[in-house]
């Protein structure tokens, strides 16, 4: 099960005795960890029926602490962060030693797994699996059968859009049509969506806007034009039309203002590779909508890819990545600084 449909049958009040989250995207664990507790908890029970281990109890106080029945309120609710019985045990140096763990790890195992079937209707536990779960493991394969195992992967680019539509709904806000492609233009650029700077960008947006209900692209400009991602997105559109002035203007901005050259020129080459794909398959036939599905993205940023390309032949484009490459290596060993960008750009142009 993924967030969304796990959002869904919550919000629905279909909500699991046992929940198993793991992944990569810390921020949609604490998302649902956050939901999960406010919809089984009213807050004067909170601090009675809450219990948080920070780390894994042992097998026993988990079994008690299931089945004990809350004295002072309706629901027993057991939060389990970084919680290791899921994942693949490592080989260790003292193979006795780690026999009679797994024993004893196994043996405990049963005893969750056995209630696991039988949960008592006043508890519920929340499991906080991190990066990655055995899914071969019997316990896993108890809460699928008997609760909800979710993975929290980090969203694609075409599965932001709803994601920002609902955390701005909280707010009683929402983005423009143009404010919102702006926004998925920009989000586009990253190696991977961060959410959690993501959900920073749009309280800071809400903020901003006071009492108006529409954010604007404008309004979006004024508070993410020191985003290195904004930076590189409207200095790709510059060089698109071969502005090299402001590109270079662009990327001086972002230098003076602390970013570090890597960082930049890591989003360049991306961008750039993404461009020199999109030439290449828009030359063998393929769609707007063919390239969208290649990045994973909306079909309005594949046509743009593919239209930006179009400023530049299949051979500089190539010939640009090859020199980022180099400008890589020379400035990890300390053979260039930040000006070899300003090179790159010129040189791009030509």
């Amino acid at each position: 099960m993924n967030y969304s449909t796990a959002m869904e049958q919550i919000n629905r009040g279909q909500i699991a005795s046992i929940y198993l989250l793991y992944g990569e995207e810390s921020y949609l664990i604490r998302e649902l960890e956050h939901k999960l507790t406010v919809e089984l908890l009213p807050p004067d029970e909170r601090e009675t029926g809450l219990a948080v281990f920070e780390n894994e109890p042992s097998s026993e106080e988990l079994v008690r602490l299931i089945e004990s029945v809350p004295f002072f309120g309706s629901k027993n609710v057991i939060l389990v962060r970084n919680a290791a019985m899921f994942r693949s045990r490592k080989a260790s140096v003292q193979a006795e030693s780690a026999d009679a763990s797994e024993e004893t790890a196994d043996a405990g195992s049963e005893r969750l797994i056995t209630l696991f079937a039988n949960m008592p209707d006043y508890t519920n536990v929340v499991f906080i699996g991190g990066d990655k779960i055995d899914k071969r493991k019997k316990i896993v394969k108890a809460i699928e059968k008997y609760g909800s195992v979710i993975e929290l992967a980090p969203l694609k680019v075409k599965d932001v859009k709803p994601w920002v539509m609902a955390k701005l709904a909280e707010k009683n806000k929402k983005l423009t049509a143009d404010a919102m492609e702006h926004l998925l233009n920009i989000v586009s650029i990253m190696p991977q969506v961060s959410l959690g700077f993501l959900a920073g960008e749009l309280e800071k947006a809400c903020l901003y806007t006071k009492t108006k209900t529409s954010i604007t692209r404008d309004d979006l400009m004024a508070i993410l034009s020191i985003v290195p991602e904004v930076s590189v997105f409207v200095m790709l559109e510059a060089l698109s039309q071969k502005q090299v002035s402001r590109a270079l203007q662009l990327l001086g901005e972002q230098l003076s203002t602390g970013e570090l050259p890597f960082r930049l020129l890591a989003l360049l080459a991306r961008q750039v590779r993404h461009l020199w794909q999109a030439k290449l398959m828009a030359g063998q036939g393929f769609s707007q909508q063919d390239v969208a599905n290649e990045f994973k993205v909306p079909l309005f940023i594949g046509e743009k890819l593919i239209r930006q390309s179009r400023a530049f032949s299949a051979e500089q484009l190539k010939a640009g990545i090859l020199r980022l490459a180099a400008a890589d290596r020379d400035l990890k060993t300390g053979k260039a600084d930040g000006h070899v960008l300003e090179q790159f750009i010129i040189e791009l142009c030509l």
